[in-house]
């Protein structure tokens, strides 16, 4: 195998775990001149068959100039009893009873020369050579497999560095391997440091430096873990697999280096620290990062010129001047009283069959009149003399979802609606899921916006909507389509909505409900909004809003962010100009982002004015429709009172109302989103 006899060439050694010393007793011991011993098993356990575990050996040796790698392993164990076999043929095959094969097939011993994974054998490391230095540390190390888990990769290229430990400091921007260069801020009273480099792949040698980078010459670089002075303006430099170091570059590895410029503060500045929190709280510009801008150049100006000076991220309010200055101010938002009263200014048209929307909204913002209701009823009569069936569509439960949450909004008693029981076809728990969890979710809606259907058809649909839960405690209709882009907030609010009437006596929905929450807060931006598929959106924001309104969170005191409402977040998608609401902002009104933002604003109209939650409609009076009889039959009889249920008179539920509207047009939404709407 090559993979092998590459190993085997390289005499197996191994990498280092970082495990900083004590930098008096390292001084000491340099001086003395001494080298760092260590044996290890961090890999192989007792369970599987190891002779021991942890480490085994971990002290200073003394060396001379006739001192090799060997001999100094080999006497420290000595001083202990400790046996060993192999070391003086550099292939290490047991240490103290742990064996090479003890590990299996790819068990083996690695030794490590400060971090590195030596590419000679370990007899070529001697004091008279150079390659042994007072201060080194060899690192015997068993690996299960060919030293990958040591992060030994023989094949690999990358030369970057892990991290980088200094005993004191930070460094900024904080550490990346990809970065090369740093500013390293040390305390005030700090003139010493020490550094140890960690290297992504111990293949690589990393050697530290101070000013001055000299690779080619044995001597001039630190050891790890020394007592390092340091002056303000100073630089630490680390290289990583230089030519200089290596026998053999299998791999054309490119050499890294990074520089770290050391700052040191004489006096930390508390008005100087201020300017730059206040600085550092601008985050991201947008409208609502106007006050915090102006706080932080306010701050700024009352400084004088020498504490302007020390201000280090001056540049970052600068940058975030020239950004506001070209975003217009937010325009006057409307109160929700006032959009509530616009609500009748953008509904202009005679909702009929396929327009839930429009009538579930106006019936739960209690502004359906008569003619509403009688056109909105004649409609769905003659829609059911159309197709001859309750099952208004044969793929799309939702459809009839929406028509019983439409109904009942305005009074009409959807189970005995001209002859058809329009909720009977959302028992069947296979059609309904035909469209995922979306259907569910609206059936269950729609189902309890009367107390319709029976207990054991809402326990089903309970389930699937618990079954699809992410494990991050959101909703995705991704699932449905074949997909799967991870949890959204728009799906996982319409969940909540669905849930929220069981949130309390069910043990199972009350903590999928408390999941479901955190992650709406862990996904809302520093705006108030929310994002789906990439963007901050209008019907994200009217969906959650809906949502928090049905499991009784008061958005006035929570969901806040830095100042900001669900609310006023949604209200950033408003256009005066026609009283509609854009899918992004700026940007045109359309009708889907309209009505569901209007059915967030009833749900929170509802729940400030103590009425019954959007979708919980049974403070509707409903009453059943029947089909008159045939005058020649029945010459006699009265004419037919349509039968009353009475229930507490109110304004309909903007939760069902959702559950039916986001049914009814979901093939629109798709538009914007990767969401199922029901057919007109």
């Amino acid at each position: 195998m090559k993979t092998t006899g590459k190993l085997l060439s390289l005499f197996m050694v191994c990498a280092v775990s970082a495990s900083m010393c004590s930098l008096t007793a390292l001084a000491n011991e340099q001086q003395e001149k001494k080298i760092r011993i260590v044996v290890e098993n961090n890999t192989l356990t007792a369970e599987s068959g190891a002779d021991w575990t942890g480490t085994l050996l971990d002290e200073w040796v003394s060396i001379d100039d006739d001192s090799t790698a060997v001999s100094a392993f080999t006497q420290a164990l000595s001083v202990h009893g400790y046996t060993q076999t192999g070391a003086e043929n550099s292939y290490i095959t047991e240490i103290n009873g742990l064996s090479a094969e003890d590990g299996g097939a790819m068990g083996c011993w690695m030794t490590s020369l400060d971090d590195w994974i030596m590419d000679e054998g370990i007899y070529a490391y001697t004091v008279s050579s150079g390659k042994l230095e007072s201060g080194d540390e060899l690192r015997f190390s068993y690996s299960c497999a060919w030293g990958a888990d040591l992060d030994y990769d023989w094949s690999g290229a990358d030369t970057s560095l892990r991290n980088v430990v200094f005993s004191a400091g930070e460094l900024t921007p904080g550490f990346s391997g990809d970065n090369k260069e740093y500013t390293l801020e040390l305390p005030e009273g700090v003139d010493s440091i020490t550094v140890r480099p960690q290297v992504l792949n111990r293949a690589y040698r990393a050697k530290v430096y101070k000013n001055t980078y000299t690779p080619a010459e044995n001597g001039t670089d630190l050891k790890f873990d020394t007592d390092i002075q340091v002056d303000d303006g100073d630089v630490i430099i680390i290289g990583v697999a230089s030519p200089s170091w290596m026998q053999s570059n299998y791999n054309n590895a490119e050499e890294s280096i990074y520089q770290f410029h050391i700052n040191t503060v004489s006096e930390i500045d508390p008005m100087v620290q201020e300017a730059e929190s206040l600085i550092e709280a601008i985050g991201t510009v947008d409208v609502q990062s106007r006050t915090r801008i102006e706080a932080a150049r306010e701050f700024y100006d009352s400084l004088t010129e020498e504490q302007k000076q020390k201000v280090t991220n001056y540049d970052i309010l600068a940058d975030a001047e020239e950004k506001i200055s070209m975003i217009q101010p937010d325009e006057p938002k409307l109160s929700l009283s006032e959009l509530r009263d616009n609500a009748l200014r953008y509904f202009t048209g005679a909702p009929v069959f396929g327009n839930e929307w429009d009538v579930i909204v106006l019936a739960r913002l209690g502004l359906a009149d008569e003619q509403l209701r009688t056109g909105y009823i004649e409609s769905v009569r003659a829609k059911l003399e159309e197709v001859g069936s309750a099952t208004l569509s044969n793929t799309r439960s939702t459809v009839n979802s929406g028509v019983v949450t439409a109904l009942t909004a305005i009074g009409a008693d959807p189970t005995d609606f001209y002859g058809y029981d329009l909720t009977s076809p959302l028992s069947d728990i296979e059609y309904v899921t035909q469209q995922g969890v979306n259907g569910a979710v609206y059936a269950l809606i729609a189902l309890d916006t009367h107390g319709y259907g029976n207990e054991d058809i809402k326990a089903d649909l309970i389930s699937a909507i618990l079954d699809a839960q992410e494990d991050d405690g959101g909703w995705t209709i991704d699932t449905w389509s074949g997909t799967d882009d991870g949890s959204d907030a728009d799906m996982t609010a319409m969940a909540l909505q669905a849930l929220a009437p069981y949130t309390g006596s069910r043990e199972d929905v009350s903590a999928a409900t408390d999941r479901a929450v955190g992650f709406l807060r862990n996904n809302q931006t520093e705006n108030a909004g929310f994002v789906s598929y990439g963007s901050e959106d209008c019907e994200s924001c009217a969906q959650v809003l809906t949502a928090l309104c049905a499991v009784n969170i008061d958005i006035r005191s929570d969901f806040v962010k830095n100042g900001t409402t669900v609310y006023d977040a949604l209200m950033r998608f408003y256009n005066g100009s026609d009283n509609g609401f854009s899918h992004t902002a700026p940007g045109e009104s359309n009708y889907i982002s309209s009505y569901q933002a209007y059915l967030a604003a009833a749900a929170l109209y509802r729940y400030e004015n103590s009425l019954t939650p959007v979708f919980d409609m049974t403070d509707a009076e409903i009453k059943a429709y029947k089909n008159e009889p045939d005058p020649e039959s029945s010459a006699d009889a009265p004419a037919p009172v349509p039968d009353e249920k009475p229930v507490p008179t109110g304004e309909t539920s903007a939760a069902a109302a959702l559950a039916v509207v986001v049914l009814a047009s979901l093939t629109v939404v798709t538009i914007f989103k990767k969401r199922i709407e029901p057919e007109n």
